[in-house]
């Protein structure tokens, strides 16, 4: 399963915030996920968000489903290894887009690329708008695709700043290359502060305060 976030747009054609129907206010990730598909760059997607059986086993042993429940679920399938080794994470399903509904200290989740673009040899560079009230660190900020290594994972660390107040605040992470622009939606609810209002924490000696 393939699953694209960048070949769309969230911006009209005179680069203001696409309204939603009824309250025509701006649209925000929940309204219309990464943006509206535009066929034509999705024939030249550049990366893309890939998952296969076995991904789909280890979300479903984090939500807690035993192996027994999990293979009952799957049609006949020899090669799928249905087993839970009890550290997976919910939130590190391959979705092309990131939520933390309940953010109460420092969250590492893990994504993985894969390059379908037809130069092989791409590298890409990250760059981060942190949700309002949260503190966003992606690591590497570099991705180096070959003929060999066509698929990367990378990780994004969010830290709270300070409540959000019952909402859900919007960001995002976009991967370049000069052509190509993969954009993944940051979608956060902080439900604490840290340490009196202010945060610290690393990712890969990075120190982030």
């Amino acid at each position: 399963m393939l699953l694209i976030c960048h070949a769309a747009y969230a911006r009209d054609t005179s680069s203001d915030s696409i309204l939603a129907g009824g309250t025509l206010k701006p649209t925000d990730a929940f309204d219309m996920g990464a943006g509206h598909v535009d066929p034509l760059r999705a024939l030249d997607p550049g990366l893309v968000y890939d998952m296969g059986a076995r991904d789909y086993v280890v979300f479903l042993c984090s939500l807690g489903y035993t192996q027994a429940q999990i293979k009952s679920m799957l049609l006949p399938s020899p090669g799928v290894d249905t087993s839970c080794g009890g550290d997976e994470s919910d939130l590190d399903l391959n979705y092309p887009a990131i939520t933390v509904s309940d953010l109460s200290g420092s969250t590492t989740i893990r994504r993985t690329l894969r390059n379908v673009g037809r130069i092989k040899n791409a590298v890409y560079f990250a760059s981060v708008r942190s949700p309002q009230g949260v503190h966003a660190v992606v690591w590497p900020r570099l991705l180096l695709f070959s003929r060999r290594k066509e698929r990367i994972t990378y990780y994004v660390t969010m830290i709270p700043l300070k409540r959000s107040q019952g909402r859900y605040d919007f960001g995002e992470v976009v991967w370049c290359d000069g052509h190509h622009r993969v954009r993944t939606p940051l979608i956060v609810h902080v439900n604490t502060t840290m340490d009196g209002g202010s945060s610290s924490g690393s990712l890969g000696g990075l120190q982030v305060a």
